[in-house]
């Protein structure tokens, strides 16, 4: 028998909790409900749960924060909820611990699309010989060891995260080509469905960021609208950055 998925949803506002919780348990979720980050805190500390849904506007300290301690003894997947829909909040949300975004308003369907997405993800068993059947990567100055997961531009280090290493390698595995929004994400997260979100978009934009602190070189990641992402052909004849970067 497969046991029900419970959710904590976490909001000030008591309407948005009941409206929430009702999406949910229409979708066939079990949902518990925290006013503040500190009741959430708790909840997680005495409970299991699969999923938290966690508004950014709390009354005692935001969800940023809150995201950052669950982080400290807890990997349950997190999607912030919020009005804050910009990409720096986006951002400092991911950075933070959370593994998506959804902006208010929203409607079921995305919203248990959303979740089924992360579950999803959080829920698949890596495959243990992937890190033995991908070679390193070299393209001009551009040096990724997948062994040792880093990322070097000339003789700067990328200090790259998990998932930006592995978006640079599928780019450079490919570098000179188009590459669709879709098969990226089934690259980099595994996802067999492409999951619409802007993960993605903001992983590319950190990782852009990473290439011009290096000297410059985010303008070399192409973004093809409404096509997807190449790095493109230049990097072949670069000069390459030397020494530390600043």
């Amino acid at each position: 028998m497969i046991e029900t998925q419970r959710i904590l949803v976490v909001d000030d506002d008591f309407e948005a909790r009941l409206l929430i919780a009702r999406m949910l348990e229409a979708s066939g979720y079990v949902a518990t409900a925290a006013a503040d980050a500190e009741e959430a805190i708790a909840a997680l500390r005495g409970g299991r749960f699969d999923l938290v849904l966690l508004d950014v506007l709390l009354p005692d300290f935001d969800g940023f924060e809150c995201c950052r301690r669950v982080r400290d003894f807890s990997h349950v997947p997190i999607i912030m909820v919020t009005a804050l829909n910009d990409t720096k909040s986006i951002v400092r949300g991911l950075e933070t611990g959370a593994d998506d975004y959804i902006a208010k308003p929203f409607d079921r369907e995305e919203l248990v699309s959303r979740i089924r997405a992360v579950l999803r993800r959080a829920n698949r068993t890596p495959r243990a010989e992937a890190p033995l059947a991908l070679p390193p990567v070299t393209v001009g100055p551009l040096r990724l060891d997948f062994s040792a997961q880093l990322g070097m531009l000339g003789e700067i280090d990328l200090n790259l995260s998990g998932k930006e290493f592995l978006l640079l390698y599928t780019l450079a595995s490919h570098y000179g080509t188009l590459l669709s929004r879709a098969h990226i994400f089934q690259a980099v997260w595994g996802d067999d469905v492409y999951d619409d979100s802007k993960t993605l978009d903001v992983h590319i934009s950190r990782l852009r960021k990473k290439l011009d602190v290096a000297g410059g070189y985010g303008v070399l990641l192409k973004t093809i609208r409404n096509r997807g992402y190449m790095l493109s052909s230049e990097i072949e004849t670069v000069v390459p950055p030397s020494g530390p970067a600043a």
